[in-house]
């Protein structure tokens, strides 16, 4: 029994490791509902395995998505949700505009001239809305976001999700994979 569990846990490692790097970093996948980020400087923070996103209203009408790390020394320039007029890294004190362009470098001078605005920018992540929902997609060659929605909004958009809110919300953690736990709920038997 020991065999075949450490057989089984060795392959679903290396079975996570290759969606990890076949799937989450090629597909449109949902980070968040527009009404979690209402104001412009609002943002939230989107995690997908060792990826951190962060999901910004730039504009009344416009979402932006970067990376969630300083080009500096690569920590993290936020965590959860809230509301910056600037993206502020801790560590040394640089600063990135809601378009992602830097803002402040400390000491710029000691850089020797080797920064500029090209190689300062936060870097950008592909971003799609339909019905509230705001996708994000961290391939640059991905398909376009309409693609992909295909003729989803055709059926749905009658069902007018886009003004569904949120009643109620819970998140769990199950030390299982993340499809054992979805299948269990998926199937009509457990409805009852």
């Amino acid at each position: 029994v020991e065999i075949t569990q450490l057989i089984f846990q060795s392959a679903s490692e290396a079975y996570a490791r290759e969606e990890n790097d076949r799937l989450w970093k090629k597909v449109w996948q949902i980070a968040c509902r527009e009404e979690e980020i209402p104001k412009v400087g609002d943002y939230y923070t989107y995690e997908i395995l060792d990826e951190s996103i962060i999901v910004a209203r730039t504009a009344p009408d416009e979402i932006s998505a970067y990376y969630n790390v300083c080009l500096h020394r690569g920590r993290r320039l936020t965590d959860g949700c809230g509301h910056v007029k600037r993206f502020h890294c801790k560590f040394h004190g640089w600063q990135y505009e809601l378009n992602g362009e830097n803002a402040v470098v400390v000491d710029k001078e000691d850089w020797g001239g080797v920064l500029n605005p090209d190689n300062l920018r936060l870097g950008k992540v592909k971003v799609g809305r339909w019905a509230g929902y705001v996708f994000i997609n961290l391939d640059p060659d991905s398909e376009p976001f309409e693609t992909f929605l295909g003729t989803l909004p055709k059926w749905f958009d009658p069902l007018e999700i886009g003004k569904m809110r949120y009643k109620w919300r819970r998140w769990m953690h199950y030390p299982c994979n993340w499809k054992v736990a979805t299948e269990a709920f998926i199937e009509a038997y457990h409805a009852p």
